[in-house]
């Protein structure tokens, strides 16, 4: 059930290079996660750069206007070295797929209960999975 939200400046990413990237993360889910094919959900906001706004670097990284702020919600309970091997995981596909620098990837995890998540009709079908998808 990951939900990855992917903020992009304006006239940088086209509909191939998006479709690129948005099979990296599904590749990168499937292959760590082990999130099923059919599994996913995406949200691309593409953002004029008055509204994507962010320091040329941080943490001796050098970002550029290919830059990719990717937020990833999922059911908690994974452990610590799953997460950072996704983030790794991530970041060789996502630079393989679309060309970016590594430093151009930042990723937010952001990971909810399952008792906190709907799928429809109003039921958390996930509320017993403490480290599911």
């Amino acid at each position: 059930m990951p939900v990855a939200e992917i903020h992009v400046h304006e006239g940088r990413y086209d509909e191939p290079r998006l479709a690129k990237l948005g099979e990296a993360i599904q590749g990168a889910l499937e292959a760590v996660l082990e999130v099923p094919p059919e599994d996913y959900f995406r949200i691309v906001h593409i953002l004029p750069s008055h509204g994507f706004t962010h320091t040329p670097s941080f943490l001796g990284l050098t970002y550029s206007e290919d830059f990719i702020l990717l937020k990833l919600t999922f059911i908690a309970g994974r452990p610590k070295e799953v997460r950072l091997a996704l983030l790794k995981e991530l970041n060789v596909r996502i630079v393989a797929a679309t060309g970016v620098s590594p430093d151009d990837l930042a990723v937010l995890l952001h990971e909810l209960p399952g008792e906190n998540i709907s799928f429809g009709q109003g039921l958390a079908q996930r509320a017993h999975i403490s480290g599911g998808t």
